[in-house]
């Protein structure tokens, strides 16, 4: 190799590195303070298109968590960032999906969940649901942090604070409340009840997936399919079978076969499904004869 190759690379090295450190230096000098109401107390606070509309005209610094109702994604995120606010002391905004029609969001965020941060009434940047190189950003604290703090600073030395957790209490409901129609209970068969969002992907694969047994497996169950993000008499019912079941429901898919609850679905689903359906359909327990219906007043 000539010196004159060598020289080259070597000029070459040295200016990347200068790009490099160029970009870097410009993103720190992007970087700034939220409003300081937002390093005061650990909390997600829900606000509508109004008063998302107001922080953006009073050109406020903010970050909102734009999610959808009784989906298993956005329920997910909302832990990890339960977890982040009170490791870092702070205060952020969520709003649901639906609300930021015809609001500034509209033309930036185009899928749920997403977390968007705003600087002095502007969007600085935003994650995408349907980008590859944000899921990371959804899944682990560590890599939301690298991304959040690439813009945020942080105003003070924060600890983290302890949170609260809530048990599930009986839910007090009149027979009007879960009158089912068509609902029956058969020897030798076990329902199923399904409850989903319209729009939930993880519910348009676990649809896919009862069509894909229903050959083999149709024989042992009734199929009884809620949806939930549409009909507010099938979301109330949601709550009441799941507070019958013992738990307290955040997000669909949320399926119940005898005494068993499958909350989302992915691969470790369907063998749930298949098992929870062989051990349950000669059972003659059903949560919605033996319990839910028995407990209405």
């Amino acid at each position: 190799m000539t010196k004159k190759i060598i020289k080259i690379l070597i000029l070459l090295i040295l200016l990347i590195a200068l790009v490099i450190l160029v970009v870097n230096l410009s993103k720190k000098d992007k970087k700034f303070y939220l409003e300081d109401k937002y390093y005061e107390e650990a909390k997600i606070n829900e606000i509508d298109e109004n008063k998302l509309e107001s922080l953006i005209n009073n050109k406020e610094s903010f970050v909102v968590f734009v999610y959808q109702p009784m989906c298993i994604t956005s329920s997910s995120f909302n832990e990890l960032l339960n977890e982040f606010t009170n490791k870092y002391n702070m205060t952020i905004y969520m709003i649901p999906f639906s609300s930021i029609k015809d609001t500034n969001l509209e033309k930036y965020v185009k899928y749920y969940p997403s977390f968007v941060i705003f600087n002095k009434g502007k969007v600085a940047d935003y994650l995408e649901a349907d980008s590859d190189d944000d899921t990371k950003c959804y899944e682990n604290l560590p890599d939301f942090e690298d991304w959040f703090f690439s813009y945020v600073l942080l105003k003070y030395d924060n600890n983290a604070t302890t949170t609260t957790t809530t048990t599930s209490k009986p839910l007090s409901y009149t027979k009007d409340d879960v009158i089912i129609d068509n609902v029956t209970k058969e020897d030798d068969k076990v329902n199923i009840y399904f409850f989903y969002g319209k729009e939930c992907p993880h519910c348009e694969e676990e649809f896919s997936f009862f069509d894909e047994i229903e050959n083999e497996y149709s024989k042992y169950y009734n199929l009884y399919t809620f949806e939930v993000w549409h009909d507010e008499y099938n979301s109330n019912l949601l709550k009441i079978f799941s507070n019958t079941m013992g738990s307290e429901v955040s997000a669909v898919p949320y399926t119940i076969i005898g005494n068993n609850v499958i909350r989302g679905f992915d691969e470790s689903s369907k063998n749930a499904i298949k098992n929870a359906i062989k051990e349950s359909y000669n059972n003659d327990y059903d949560v919605y004869f033996d319990k839910v219906l028995k407990e209405a007043k």
